[in-house]
């Protein structure tokens, strides 16, 4: 049984969903979203695509702290978009409120709907610790029942935009990523293109060449091929320094995409989301800076212990 949790604590967090089959419904609930935002002295951004956009524009007329924008530029993919939120709001001069709503571009396959739904429970676990505030959209009318399903599992609230209550349906995020909604990437079927083992920091460098030589046979741009590398590397240097030797990797080249899998020998991490959240001044970064380096990084703890880091790209 849900409660009602009533409006949104300005100056805390939240993650909710409106669900509507028209375009009235979406539209009052986005209204009642930003002129709370805007009451708070927050700063507000409604997206969506060109069309909704201008519709919402219409509706919500114009406010000094009111932004709009289209998908196709604030959502490129789901890593970059919701790293760029956490460095808006973590790098700031000033202290920021930021209230969000609109739809989120899912794509047009089950891989895409996945890798977005992921994106939705993860912008808990990024930002969780700021003054961000989410109102998203989704048309139950137009959506499949597996894509509204992830929309529930990944949202703490649902709402109309002026009343809240909390979802029964609501997953943590590590639970969500154990969902089979989540479809977390699997190492392919195929041959590994290198399998490789470390025994300490002394063999990164050759590993590291052999990796980016072999991942160059593909066809993805080299910019993207370099990250990758750069991204691989910080995963072995954390087994190396937080795990235990021998660390090994295997890589996997497929035409247009990366994967490369990095286990190693120690006791397991006490947190598989780490490196999600903004790094402390002095704290370590290589997990932070590698998932904005690839597509998709997931930490999990093997059986027999041992920790296995998969990145994937492309």
């Amino acid at each position: 049984m849900t409660s009602d949790v009533g409006h949104i604590r300005s100056g805390s967090y939240s993650h909710d969903l409106l669900l509507h089959d028209h375009d009235g419904d979406m539209v009052e609930g986005i209204r009642a979203f930003v002129e709370q935002g805007l009451a708070s002295g927050g700063h507000v951004i409604v997206h969506s695509t060109e069309s909704r956009v201008a519709m919402l524009r219409q509706a919500l007329g114009s406010h000094p702290r009111l932004e709009y924008g289209l998908d196709s530029d604030l959502y490129l993919s789901p890593s970059s978009t919701l790293f760029a939120y956490q460095r808006k709001m973590a790098e700031s001069a000033e202290p920021l409120e930021l209230w969000a709503t609109g739809t989120v571009p899912l794509g047009d396959d089950d891989e895409s709907h996945a890798a977005w739904a992921r994106y939705e429970s993860l912008v808990n676990e990024v930002l969780g610790a700021y003054a961000f505030h989410g109102l998203c959209t989704y048309d139950t009318s137009a959506l499949p029942a597996r894509v509204i399903a992830a929309a529930k599992a990944t949202h703490p609230c649902v709402s109309t935009g002026a009343h809240r209550a909390t979802s029964p349906d609501y997953q943590h995020p590590a639970d969500f990523l154990g969902n089979p909604l989540a479809r977390v990437p699997e190492p392919p079927q195929a041959p590994p293109a290198v399998t490789l083992v470390l025994q300490d920091l002394h063999d990164l460098r050759g590993v590291r060449h052999r990796v980016a030589e072999t991942a160059c046979s593909g066809a993805l741009p080299r910019s993207a091929v370099e990250d990758f590398v750069t991204a691989t590397n910080e995963a072995l240097v954390n087994g190396l320094v937080h795990g235990r030797a021998p660390v090994d990797l295997t890589l996997w080249v497929e035409p247009s995409k990366l994967t490369c899998r990095i286990t190693d020998a120690g006791d397991g991490i006490p947190n598989t989301l780490s490196g999600y959240r903004y790094p402390n001044a002095s704290g370590p970064r290589g997990l932070w800076a590698a998932r904005q380096l690839c597509d998709d990084l997931f930490v999990s703890n093997l059986p027999d212990g041992g920790c296995s880091v998969l990145l994937a790209t492309g």
